[in-house]
């Protein structure tokens, strides 16, 4: 235990006397058996408890923290002032809604809004209409469902309009027209659930998808034009009880499984290959007690001897005691050159073990890369701007980076490298990034639209000898439309393929030789989502792909060049540019920099450091958006399975559908072959529970309420049950012995002649009734007296009246003593958050007495109502088995094991409290 990097690192939290977070401080060791350094983390509030200032350890003494912020009298932000991020001056109006806005580039932005509060225009630098949004009226066809919906927004990268929508407000059919392209229809059709059916792309190409009960995807198929047959790709998945993928068969007919450890729900194994030959992936996984990855084991790479070195394939992470990763190994290729590209085939014979090393500075910045392996090793370094995180790689022999020429106020990299400027536009999102610059003539680069915070259109120019080329990319719903100067227009379809993506490769014009037309590629996917190898529709290698941890390609191998040339999806999942950047959708990741390129468009919820990647845990975490790290193999406990339900808005951003059902195939799966289980067996009962279940169903009927209202050994209760007793018998003696006076005495003799009976006779059977009858009512009566407290008894005992009386008598007591203590509480300065939860529980334990009652409600709001209490005796900043800081103010956050052990010590300013290890 003491050699372990983690020994006595607790996370250690400080409150001042209103019990608001001042000092967060964790402890770094860098190595087992090394010391021990803390690391502050400092906080300020307003008067009002409002959270002012944040400064990381390193920043302590910096002339501006790492984030202030401004409130307005309402308690709304009105200025945001971060030394990465610059800063943002906002105006909102009296229903909370933006109205104006500044940044530190000198941009305005003004919002106009209908009587509805909807957005209509958006002014920007007084050049009016630069986003104009159209609602339609409630003329609009109802048929169409369009009333009160979005149908056309229009934007600097063209328009987006919507024609029709189901009745859960989705989207139906959409058109976007792209400026430099034309108009581009798409459809879809949902589930009464919201969930896709079925889509049919701008292309004209079809796709269906089947879903299981739990709305998880089943099955999906494509059709590359209407009269086509329908391909399958993905033929069937399964998944467990916590809605994890366990198995796939893929339309290649490579068959994947997935399986989790029976203790925590992590991913153990991942293989994939076709039946009966030889795995192409087998990965098996080695995690910490929270979770970080140790070890990742290639059992399908055959090991290599190379200059007497051994390749396994094997890999294997160290972290320090802030879980940041400190140590990786594995194997790579010769190291290409350093400058930002796309990767080009390796020389698989040729590759060698490395080991890398990362060093970090007390802000969380990735400063010094140290890459070792038998031949071409090297070391990369970056400068850290003194007073933010913005930073550049930087070797000793150069000058002192000028950071206020290297990014703009707002923290934007101006160049991915010297003679590559990066070209931003007003929010935020890169415009151009320049991969050649020239002094005469057009300089090579790409350049990129967006549209709802998307990238919608992306062109790459550039020149060769005196000729210019163009590759040109249009992102629709479900399809990108790639062109080439030379004629070359090629669809690439993307389809959902369980886990893993699937892409398909159409040729409209031109296609390349030695690439099959129609090319299914289905990506072979490791834990993070990193497209590790692809394989054809015949389940032969594409390309095979590995990678360094913050997303460098360490090895590529390829069965041609022009297979490579239309590879684009790699780490992560994401697409690489020809400047070397991969797209997230909020934002873009310098592989060679290990880093964001600029801030986080969230702000800190990831932490004060706006460009540390993945938290430097990228072998743990993964980005979706570039905008919060997630855990990239969820736990059960951080996985649900994704129940759909109608959606109340629709989405704009993506395509809608208008298809015939009547003209699709039938579904891959027949339900007629697959009916739901029987349910299961009725438990057994013997004849004494089924008894008392009876009598307890019948006591408790409206009936029986009705005739036993007190089911207690009462008087009364005596009373109810002979009057019932006594009724019965007198029903009973009526319905089967002569009554003389229902009928006139000259029918008593059937076989007389309708004459009246002598007086004595008429007398006799009078007085025989009459005291038959009183002496059964007699009798009844004095049975059901005696039956009343017996049947009370049972009575008493199937409604438990007498164990909810006493309930309610240990109830009354203690309401009257909780509410005594509250009164005594509430005459101190001060209320320990002890006390509350004591009494909190309380109340509780008289909730499950007698239920919630207005008294109870009335204790707790009492209880909320007593002054602020110092937080003495919980931990604030926590080891956590997410790994993931919650806490905009808090830079470190670890993940905690199950059991701690807490302990507090508290003086007449500040308490602190702490997390250990057990």
């Amino acid at each position: 235990m003491m050699s372990t990097v983690d020994w006595k690192t607790p996370s250690v939290a400080s409150h001042d006397a209103r019990g608001l977070p001042v000092r967060q401080i964790a402890y770094l060791r860098n190595e087992a058996g090394g010391t021990v350094e803390p690391l502050i983390t400092r906080l300020r509030h307003d008067v009002i408890g409002r959270q002012v200032e944040q400064r990381d350890p390193r920043l302590a003494n910096a002339p501006k923290p790492n984030l202030a912020t401004v409130y307005g009298l309402a308690g709304q932000v009105v200025k945001v002032d971060s030394v990465d991020a610059g800063v943002r001056t906002i105006l909102t109006g009296l229903a909370g809604e933006l109205l104006r806005r500044w940044d530190g580039r000198g941009s305005h932005w003004r919002t106009t809004y209908d009587n509805r509060l909807r957005v209509l225009t958006l002014v920007e630098n007084d050049q009016p209409d630069v986003e104009t949004l159209t609602y339609a009226s409630a003329l609009a066809d109802p048929g169409l469902n369009l009333r009160g919906q979005l149908i056309e927004q229009v934007d600097a990268s063209g328009n987006v309009a919507f024609t029709s929508f189901n009745r859960h407000g989705q989207p139906l059919r959409e058109s976007r027209t792209v400026t430099e392209a034309g108009t581009f229809s798409s459809s879809r059709t949902y589930s009464p659930l919201g969930m896709v059916l079925t889509e049919t792309d701008a292309g004209d190409h079809q796709r269906q998808l089947f879903h299981d009960i739990a709305g998880q995807l089943n099955t999906s198929q494509l059709r590359l034009n209407p009269g086509g047959a329908w391909q399958p790709v993905l033929v069937y998945a399964r998944y467990n009880a916590a809605g994890q993928i366990i198995e796939q068969l893929a339309g290649n007919q490579i068959v994947s499984t997935w399986t989790y450890d029976d203790a925590d729900g992590r991913l153990d194994t991942l293989t994939a290959g076709a039946p009966r030959q030889d795995l192409h992936q087998h990965l098996q996984y080695v995690y910490d007690r929270v979770g970080n990855v140790l070890r990742i084991n290639d059992l399908a790479f055959k090991p290599v001897y190379f200059k007497n070195h051994l390749m396994d394939g094997h890999r294997t992470f160290s972290y320090d005691s802030l879980y940041r990763l400190t140590r990786a190994t594995g194997h790579d290729a010769t190291p290409s050159s350093d400058l930002p590209g796309r990767p080009m085939p390796s020389d698989p014979k040729n590759h060698l073990n490395y080991k890398q090393t990362f060093t970090y500075d007390h802000s969380d910045n990735l400063i010094r890369v140290v890459h070792e392996r038998a031949v071409g090793g090297y070391t990369h370094q970056m400068s850290i701007d003194p007073n933010s995180n913005r930073g550049v790689r930087w070797k000793e022999a150069d000058p002192i980076p000028d950071f206020d020429t290297l990014f703009d106020c707002h923290g934007n990299l101006l160049a991915a490298s010297p003679g590559r400027p990066l070209l931003w536009n007003s929010r935020d999102q890169l415009a151009s990034a320049t991969l050649l610059e020239r002094k005469n003539g057009s300089n090579d680069g790409e350049i990129f639209r967006y549209s709802q915070g998307v990238r919608v259109f992306k062109r790459h120019e550039w020149q060769a000898s005196t000729l210019p080329h163009f590759h040109q990319v249009i992102y629709l719903p479900g399809l990108e439309i790639r062109t080439r100067d030379n004629g070359e227009q090629m669809h690439a379809i993307t389809l959902p393929g369980g886990r893993g993506s699937v892409r398909c490769l159409h040729w409209v014009n031109k296609k390349p030789d030695g690439i099959a037309q129609d090319q299914l590629r289905y990506s072979l996917d490791d834990h993070l989502g990193s497209s590790v190898m692809e394989l054809d529709q015949n389940a032969r290698i594409v390309s095979h792909e590995g990678y360094y941890p913050f997303g460098g390609t360490a090895w590529l191998t390829a069965h041609s060049a022009v297979a490579v040339d239309y590879k684009t999806i790699r780490y992560s999942g994401k697409e690489m540019d020809a400047s070397g950047l991969y797209y997230y959708g909020m934002r873009y990741c310098a592989t060679w920099l290990s880093r964001w390129i600029n801030p986080d468009p969230l702000g800190t919820v990831d932490g004060l450091n706006l460009y540390r990647m993945m938290g430097n845990n990228p072998i743990t975490f993964v980005d979706d958006q570039g905008g919060m790290i997630r855990p990239a193999s969820p736990t059960p406990s951080q996985f649900s399975i994704p129940m759909r339900s109608a959606p109340s808005s629709p989405p704009h951003s993506v395509a809608g559908s208008m298809v015939n059902l009547s003209d699709l195939s039938e579904p891959v799966l027949n339900p007629g072959e697959n009916p739901p289980g029987k349910m299961p067996p009725e438990p057994d009962e013997s004849w004494s529970q089924q008894a008392k279940r009876l009598a307890l169903a019948a006591v408790n009927s409206r009936v029986g309420v009705a005739l036993l209202p007190i089911g207690t050994s009462s008087p009364a209760n005596a009373a109810i049950v002979s009057t019932i007793v006594t009724a019965a018998a007198q029903l009973t003696v009526n319905a089967t012995v002569f009554n003389p006076g229902w009928s006139l005495p000259g029918t008593w003799d059937p076989e007389g002649d309708g004459s009246i009976p002598p007086r004595d006779v008429t007398q006799g059977f009078n007085r025989h009734f009459a005291m038959l009858n009183t002496g059964v009512t007699l009798a009844a009566a004095v049975v059901g007296a005696a039956l009343g407290p017996v049947l009370g008894g049972y009575v008493d005992e199937w409604r438990g009246t007498k164990k909810k009386a006493a309930d309610n008598a240990l109830a009354g007591e203690m309401s009257t003593t909780i509410n005594r203590l509250i009164a005594e509480q509430s005459l101190l300065d001060v209320v320990t958050l002890k006390a509350q939860t004591a009494l909190r529980d309380q109340v509780l334990e008289v909730e499950t007495l007698i239920g919630i009652t207005w008294n109870t409600m009335n204790m707790l709001e009492k209880i909320t109502q007593l002054r602020p209490a110092r937080d003495s005796g919980s931990t604030v900043s926590s080891r956590r088995s997410s790994l993931v800081s919650q806490d905009s103010g808090s830079v470190r956050q670890r993940p905690s094991i199950n059991r701690t052990l807490m302990r507090s010590t508290s003086n007449s300013s500040f308490s602190s409290a702490r997390s250990f290890e057990v």
